[in-house]
């Protein structure tokens, strides 16, 4: 059961601490490295794709090889200090309760009537220009980052500490998940498609999205149980998410967003005003009801129901599989 506690520790600390802040956070001591490793690259190798791979597989081995090598060392003193350090370091790779913390602080802003500290904090959570926003926009702005942040944020790193136990145990768990928050976070500074980083980011971008091809299909599963057991529309979530799947730039995105505007009863998407200009979305899901504060705390129950129902399914999958590798 050690994937199980490994898991269970690490949802329990992300649950009762939530997303460490401050500037000695790993994955914001990430930021900073990436940045200075971009500066040299940049200088040495130039601007291109090759520049941007050869900084984008520096940065991720180091976020990848100082918590494996922590993880072995305590490994080899006790097994139990090795689960803990290791449950640790996979916890700051989730952010199932800083999903929940921000847009809560929105509904609570909307259910004050205060649309100008709604918009501030929305604008923490996405790039698209605030100011331009009315109520329906922050919540669809809400909502979005919710169905999109479920995977990037959540799903996707429970999936590859599994995928790494299974091949290495614990440091296997730390060193996949790891892994994937840095080429994650790189996507998310580097994955631009401006004249800065469209070819710089292209590694980072496009790994970034081969790694969430399967974690991101495999959260429908997740997002359909949980709103079947939360009497949310299920069969909505499913048949949104696969009409609707192609119909975002990013090939994983729409499968969380969709689903959650399928299961909500909402429709999400459309026009979006962003500091450069706007950009013409194609609209997913169906409007059976107004946008209102209550679907982004209805979001909220639908994100933490599918991270408990995704972990449950990925422990026992991994560890069934483990064992009939063992036979």
């Amino acid at each position: 059961m050690e994937l199980a506690l490994l898991l269970t520790i690490s949802l329990l600390l992300d649950a009762l601490r939530g997303d460490p802040q401050g500037k000695l956070h790993p994955v914001a001591l990430f930021g900073r490295l990436a940045s200075w490793l971009e500066k040299i690259y940049r200088k040495i190798t130039g601007n291109g794709s090759l520049s941007g791979t050869l900084c984008a597989l520096t940065a991720i081995a180091c976020m990848t090889a100082i918590p494996v090598l922590l993880t072995v060392f305590f490994c080899e003193i006790n097994i139990w200090f090795g689960l803990i350090v290791g449950a640790l370091c996979v916890y700051v790779t989730i952010a199932a309760r800083s999903l929940n913390d921000h847009s809560k602080v929105i509904e609570d802003a909307l259910q004050k009537n205060d649309l100008n500290l709604a918009r501030q904090k929305v604008g923490m959570i996405v790039s698209r220009d605030p100011d331009k926003l009315d109520e329906a926009g922050v919540i669809r702005s809400c909502l979005e980052s919710v169905g999109e942040n479920i995977i990037d944020g959540v799903t996707a790193a429970i999936f590859f500490a599994a995928v790494g136990w299974l091949f290495w145990g614990i440091p296997g768990a730390v060193g996949a998940a790891c892994f994937y928050r840095a080429a994650n976070t790189l996507d998310a500074m580097f994955g631009y498609r401006n004249d800065r980083y469209k070819r710089f980011g292209t590694f980072a971008a496009r790994l970034d999205d081969v790694l969430n091809f399967i974690p991101a299909r495999l959260t429908l599963i997740a997002i359909f149980l949980t709103a079947l057991f939360t009497g949310m529309r299920a069969i909505n979530a499913v048949k949104y998410a696969w009409r609707d799947r192609r119909k975002h730039p990013s090939p994983n995105s729409n499968w969380g967003m969709a689903a959650f505007a399928g299961a909500l009863g909402v429709k999400l998407g459309g026009p979006t005003v962003y500091s450069g200009g706007v950009k013409h979305y194609d609209e997913w899901g169906v409007e059976l009801e107004k946008l209102t504060p209550r679907h982004i705390y209805r979001a909220r129950i639908l994100a933490y129901g599918t991270t408990i129902i995704f972990s449950a399914l990925t422990c026992a999958f991994f560890i069934a599989l483990r064992r009939v590798i063992a036979l």
